[in-house]
């Protein structure tokens, strides 16, 4: 048999590499997360691999209730691909924990629950109903990235003192909370 392609460093023969990474406070056994949105609640992709081997799961944004999104149309064809605007539709943090999170848990998921809100109010009752969830939320992911408007004054992840009033709003989760600010933040 002829030697293998794949290039090793000299020296790194037999050793080990572990994959474990923390992101503050939050231990992970990888650094592989799914990104908020991108595949629901997560459970969705349970059919095509092993959510346990995920260094976690972050799910849709959620609101403490349940909040209908936009009206349709939400998608828009474009030259260069799609342009979408679901607005955040989702059952309520409270739907999640009864019905979601329960089979994230059951396929070994480590849980980052992600929020959002119109006003700092909103995310602190959607942080204060995450309180005494399933051990398996690590985190709670601040959504500053979408439309957040506050009386129509102001996008939150566009200033600084905003952004750091819902963040710390957030605190009322009792989990270590992630920003996630937008690509032009």
């Amino acid at each position: 048999m002829g030697r293998s392609s794949t290039p090793r460093a000299a020296g790194t023969e037999g050793v080990a590499v572990d994959p474990a990474v923390r992101v503050g406070s939050v231990s992970l056994s990888n650094a592989v997360m799914t990104a908020s949105g991108t595949s629901g609640h997560g459970d969705e992709l349970g059919r095509y691999l092993d959510l346990g081997a995920l260094g976690a799961v972050v799910v849709k944004s959620m609101m403490a209730e349940p909040w209908p999104g936009n009206p349709a149309p939400r998608l828009a064809p474009v030259p260069a691909g799609m342009l979408n605007s679901v607005g955040l539709q989702g059952d309520g943090i409270g739907h999640w924990l009864d019905r979601e999170l329960p089979d994230l848990r059951a396929a070994g998921a480590t849980v980052v629950a992600s929020i959002w809100g119109r006003h700092v109010q909103d995310y602190e009752r959607a942080a204060g109903a995450l309180q005494g969830a399933d051990p398996a939320v690590v985190a709670v992911e601040v959504n500053l990235s979408c439309p957040n408007l506050d009386g129509g004054k102001h996008l939150f992840a566009h200033d600084p003192r905003a952004a750091a009033e819902v963040v710390e709003a957030c605190g009322a989760a009792g989990l270590p909370r992630w920003a996630k600010l937008s690509a032009n933040t």
